[in-house]
């Protein structure tokens, strides 16, 4: 009964609200996969009077979903409703909630999106217009790199500065790639050798070939899988798609190596600063040593600089 609550909110049926609440519906109830709540999904809808009527009735203002983190002025910023932002900041909302991973705060989503309505009302409710996000970006950084003159003008004569930009550790010289070497060189061949396969794949894809399909291709993954990883079972260890840029680049930089076992090593891959892609990440290799020899087991990734690390596949 719970989920029909948050339909009833996208629609703004304030009697359904009213009959499901008295019935006994949870107004805290969260989607599944989202983390939103019928608050959350009332401001994406832009339902003012559904946001008015939840609140009334005493949803959580604060929660944030598990999606991307916002809270519902987050998502008032992300979507430049005004309105519903002005009903939220009377009702109390903190204007700089920050999500949990990319630490944006309200303003930062709202001069990133070049929303000056909102930007105007989040600085005049008191925003912190100095907080920086996982990359030590703030808002006026945010809009610069987007182009948003405007948001960029309002947030200077709301005294805003640009945030110095953060230290990054220089990163260790690669070793020459080996099968049978220290687990960086291990590590180092298994790159170059996606790289290549994707690449080649990718050309060919592009001018209308067949490479990627056929069964000889796909083989070559498997060989490589075999060559420099362990004999993990693994539910995608053949078919992997090819992109653009791939996942694996030559010029990904050599963070760090440790060994924290005799038998256990990690080797840190961060991709390069110029990489041509949104967002730069981070790739944990983790390596067993197999009959005298280093071979990945497994690898995590996750965006840089931030903290929570995801499985990927190899």
């Amino acid at each position: 009964m719970s989920h029909l609550l948050a339909k009833a909110a996208e629609k703004q049926d304030l009697d359904r609200i009213d009959a499901l609440l008295d019935a006994g519906a949870d107004i805290e109830w969260q989607h599944k996969g989202t983390g939103r709540t019928p608050l959350l999904s009332a401001v994406i809808a832009g339902k003012t009077d559904s946001v008015l009527r939840l609140l009334d009735r005493g949803a959580n203002i604060q929660h944030a979903c598990t999606a991307v983190g916002f809270t519902a002025m987050g998502w008032a910023a992300e979507r430049n409703d005004a309105d519903i932002g002005r009903l939220l900041i009377a009702r109390g909302a903190s204007l700089d909630a920050a999500s949990p991973e990319l630490h944006r705060t309200p303003l930062m989503v709202a001069a990133q999106g070049g929303h000056l309505p909102m930007v105007e009302l989040l600085l005049a409710g008191g925003a912190d217009v100095a907080r920086v996000d996982f990359e030590g970006r703030n808002a006026l950084s945010l809009a610069e790199a987007r182009g948003h003159a405007a948001v960029v003008q309002c947030l200077q004569a709301a005294s805003a500065q640009m945030p110095p930009m953060l230290e990054e550790a220089p990163p260790l010289a690669w070793p020459e790639p080996a099968a049978e070497g220290e687990p960086a060189s291990v590590v180092r061949g298994y790159m170059l050798a996606c790289n290549e396969w994707e690449t080649r794949g990718y050309r060919d894809a592009k001018v209308g070939g067949v490479l990627l399909g056929s069964a000889a291709f796909q083989q070559e993954r498997a060989d490589i899988l075999a060559a420099w990883c362990t004999d993990r079972k693994r539910v995608y260890s053949t078919g992997m798609s090819v992109g653009n840029p791939p996942v694996h680049m030559p010029e990904d930089l050599l963070a760090a190596v440790c060994q924290p076992t005799a038998s256990k090593a990690e080797v840190l891959v961060r991709d390069h600063a110029q990489k041509s892609r949104a967002l730069r990440y981070e790739r944990l290799f983790v390596l067993k040593r197999v009959a005298g020899q280093w071979r990945i087991d497994m690898l995590k990734k996750r965006l840089f600089r931030t903290e929570a690390w995801s499985s990927a596949i190899l």
